[in-house]
């Protein structure tokens, strides 16, 4: 099959769903199908690029057709609105010059949902069936609402309408979770048309690691961190989705404890803001964003991981930093809602807290500091689940079957 994959985000971006898009795109392609990529140039999470341009390369048998974009130093909501739009916009281009290509299959990765509007374009001018699929990752409209980038009700309804009329053009829509499955009928969509294709790890690349020894944890080691102390780690893009805000009472009851120290690796536009209000503390470093090649090091050198969520937003995103975690087969915390699709799992495979109160976040880490075998249990039911439910490639295998069952009806 000849199939495009219109990504705003993709590989080598490390997180989030530039590594999905990019693990998808080689899948296809050891599969035997010839892939094309239209993208922007890698900018997540730093939001800032070294070669903002149009160009093209090949990595292993892929076409990748890089679009410049304008990317805010400071992301809010009209920036990010505009960011968005100018890749729909600089990418139409290099999108209608496939039609000559003639693929039998574009998938859309969402965010942007603006870029639908390129594809409905490409439909009326291209002469040949094609199977149009759109993959949420990320309500990315709705979150800018309900975190209030976004305001109004007449732009909520204008936006909602539209947005109905793009979901209804394409054959068939996925997302990542359930919740995320019931927003989309909800909104109109042909429940027919909605199913689940989940985010995945590789199971054999993260896996659980034991340092018999406590001075062989090489970050712990590196960082100058004494080796009885206990990790507590973040990993991940840092933005509001996260709700870091809500963690500043925990880091700040624990910052005189010599039994615990915080670690945070990532980036994103709240890091430095998360730094000056922790500057004071002694038991806390910040990390860049750690490499691939380094993830299984890096998850297994925590004790304890934390999952915080902004609850407005619970609904409308599942944290991919979730699977590898689980993976790692380490004990974790999250302070998501009862009903949520993250709060659901955690409260089976961790420790799920208040969405508010962060007096049980507090609760919830002493008694992970000072029982070793709980942490030990949790961990265990976490590798256990992710490894049935969320390897790489089952899912993967899954969806390929299905692309290929619907080009043969």
């Amino acid at each position: 099959m000849k199939i495009i994959i219109y990504s705003l985000n993709f590989m080598p971006e490390k997180v989030g769903i530039g590594k999905y898009s990019g693990e998808l795109a080689q899948f296809l392609n050891e599969k035997g199908h010839q892939i094309k990529v239209i993208c922007a140039p890698q900018y997540y999470p730093e939001w800032q690029t070294k070669n903002n341009n149009y160009f093209t390369e090949k990595k292993e048998k892929l076409t990748i057709h890089r679009c410049p974009l304008y990317i805010p130093k400071q992301p809010n909501g009209i920036k990010r609105l505009l960011h968005l739009i100018s890749f729909s916009i600089t990418s139409l281009p290099i999108l209608l010059s496939q039609i000559k290509w003639k693929p039998d299959i574009i998938i859309l990765i969402s965010p942007s949902i603006l870029c639908a509007v390129n594809l409905l374009l490409f439909r009326l001018i291209a002469f040949k069936k094609i199977i149009y699929h759109l993959h949420i990752q990320d309500f990315e409209i709705d979150a800018a609402f309900s975190l209030g980038i976004l305001r109004g009700k007449f732009i909520t309804k204008l936006i909602s309408f539209f947005e109905l009329l793009i979901f209804k053009n394409f054959n068939f829509v996925s997302t990542i979770s359930k919740s995320m499955m019931k927003l989309l009928i909800s909104k109109g969509i042909n429940n027919k048309k909605v199913f689940l294709f989940p985010n995945w790890v590789d199971i054999e690349e993260i896996k659980p690691l034991f340092f018999n020894d406590k001075y062989k944890n090489s970050y712990k080691e590196k960082l100058g961190i004494p080796p009885e102390r206990i990790i507590v780690q973040y990993s991940g893009s840092m933005n509001k989705k996260q709700g870091f805000e809500y963690l500043l009472p925990v880091i700040e009851h624990f910052k005189n404890n010599e039994k615990l120290f915080w670690v945070f690796g990532g980036e994103g536009p709240t890091k430095n803001e998360l730094i000056k209000k922790t500057k004071n503390f002694k038991n806390i470093k910040f990390l860049p964003l750690q490499e691939s090649r380094n993830m299984c090091k890096w998850l297994n050198s925590a004790d304890i991981h934390i999952i915080p969520q902004n609850q407005k937003i619970e609904d409308l995103v599942f944290p991919s930093k979730l699977l590898p975690i689980l993976a790692s087969g380490k004990p974790i915390i999250s302070n998501s809602s009862k009903n949520s699709e993250l709060g659901i799992i955690i409260e089976m495979v961790g420790i799920r807290v208040n969405p508010i109160n962060h007096y049980e976040f507090i609760k919830a880490l002493n008694i992970l500091i000072e029982d070793k075998s709980l942490g030990i249990s949790l961990g265990t039911k976490a590798r256990d689940f992710v490894v049935n439910k969320f390897n790489k490639f089952i899912v993967l295998e899954k969806f390929n079957d299905f692309l290929e069952n619907q080009l043969e009806k």
